[in-house]
């Protein structure tokens, strides 16, 4: 399987990294059309791909890729939650493949994600207008790691931008709510989800034999959690329940390849998050005065750190209304 890594043209979106035997991770490069992380499985007579990327064209890649290193089309595609990082690959597996998700992940999709986009397309000059500012922005600053990925970002909605026009937004055709197990001839997958923690849903795939979970974002490796639509208990709650099944290898959904350390990573910070948070609103302090904790500052998308306090912050001053 690794000679079939070697022999793969590659591509400029991704890397690959072989996990186990059939199973691969296929690890955003930064400032692609890529964003977040894939995965392909091999399940002996067809094959799975889970989440597709940003772009048409890094999808592209990543079917090529599947195919050279299965020997199969793929089958099946999971969409592990509604982010477009994770879903605006999928027309190019349809129809060979079904695309599996939560009913949750496929009603916000089929709302709220279809209506962004297309005033998206309505309307590109307020995109544009932000990577302009966001550019300018990048000039001025200072902080050598916090201006790469600024430069990372406006390269990537660039990408995005280039895709939008041919993009025709797929919809998964198959959904669970609460687990599926695909048996294929030489391995067997779970789909999970626990409910929402990231998202308002969140499922990951498990593959007990391997002992491997591809997480999507419950699970980011060296990445600040994005929190821009969490509920930060419930989060915890799933990751509690991911530890029960014995999980040695994470496909996170950001950052590399990783274990468990790196999912206790993640409870430390949405914890030190909400109790940094909480103290600052009992004692009348504002939010603006918290800094990055030694332990998170050379994690990347660290622009999400003071969105990161601001969720939080609304949700407990809510709570307390």
């Amino acid at each position: 399987m690794k000679n079939r890594i070697e022999t793969f043209t590659g591509s400029k979106h991704f890397r690959l990294n072989h996990i186990a035997g059939g199973v691969f991770a296929a690890i955003s490069v930064p400032g692609t059309g890529s964003l977040g992380n894939a995965a392909i499985i091999d399940l002996g007579d067809t094959t799975l791909v889970v989440d597709t990327f940003t772009t048409i064209q890094a999808a592209e890649d990543l079917q090529a890729a599947a195919e050279h290193l299965t020997g199969n089309p793929v089958s099946y595609v999971i969409n592990t939650h509604w982010h477009s990082d994770h879903t605006c690959g999928n027309q190019v597996f349809t129809p060979t493949a079904q695309v599996i998700s939560t009913s949750t992940t496929r009603e916000i999709m089929a709302t709220f994600v279809k209506n962004r986009l297309a005033q998206h397309l309505s309307n590109p000059e307020l995109i544009y207008q932000a990577i302009d500012e966001l550019e300018e922005k990048i000039q001025q600053e200072t902080d050598e790691k916090l201006k790469k990925e600024m430069e990372w970002e406006t390269a990537c909605d660039h990408e995005y931008m280039k895709m939008l026009p041919n993009l025709v937004y797929t919809l998964p055709t198959i959904t669970f709510d609460h687990q599926m197990t695909i048996h294929g001839s030489n391995r067997t997958v779970q789909f999970i989800t626990f409910g929402g923690g990231h998202t308002q849903s969140d499922a990951f795939v498990y593959i007990p034999e391997d002992k491997i979970a591809v997480m999507g974002d419950l699970v980011l490796s060296k990445h600040h959690p994005v929190m821009t639509y969490a509920n930060p208990q419930e989060w915890l709650n799933i990751l509690e329940q991911v530890e029960l099944l014995g999980v040695k290898t994470i496909v996170p959904g950001h950052g590399e390849v990783c274990s468990l350390k790196e999912l206790h990573e993640v409870k430390g910070y949405i914890t030190d998050i909400m109790a940094m948070v909480t103290k600052t609103v009992q004692s009348k302090k504002s939010i603006d005065d918290i800094l990055v904790p030694k332990a998170y500052q050379d994690w990347y998308f660290s622009t999400y750190f003071k969105t990161n306090l601001k969720i939080v912050y609304d949700l407990i001053t809510k709570s307390e209304d």
